[in-house]
């Protein structure tokens, strides 16, 4: 995928990197990035390939629905490169199904394929 994606879901971004309320943004990175360290300060990222390789796609804010964006729906590795919430991840659309908390600072890679339909921003500090 060449394809550049950036979409603002609704609302507005708050200064600092992360949202609160209803906003919310994805962008694609324009290179394969090789490392977490790639992850923008305030970003939750998600890479297509294992050890951070392959496409990446990185979101900020509350997003009711993550399936416009082709990385999210099949991922090996993850970044919650936030800087004041932890990142809840859903099962489905509109904040539904199963979910889970990822604290801020946590990442990880693998041979599993992961999937997210919505997300949000918790536990904020």
């Amino acid at each position: 995928m060449t394809r550049k994606f950036a979409a603002v879901a609704s609302g507005i971004v708050l200064t600092g990197g992360l949202l609160a309320g209803s906003a919310g943004v994805a962008s694609a990175a324009p290179a394969a990035p090789q490392a977490a360290s790639d992850c923008p300060l305030g970003w939750f990222c998600v890479w297509s390939g294992k050890n951070y390789t392959g496409h990446m796609q990185k979101v900020a804010g509350k997003n009711a629905d993550l399936t416009q964006f082709s990385v999210f729906q099949n991922f090996m590795s993850w970044y919650n490169h936030g800087r004041s919430c932890d990142y809840k991840w859903y099962g489905e659309k509109n904040y539904g199904g199963n979910s889970a908390v990822l604290a801020k600072g946590v990442k990880g890679t693998g041979d599993t394929h992961w999937n997210q339909k919505s997300n949000e921003w918790v536990n904020c500090s």
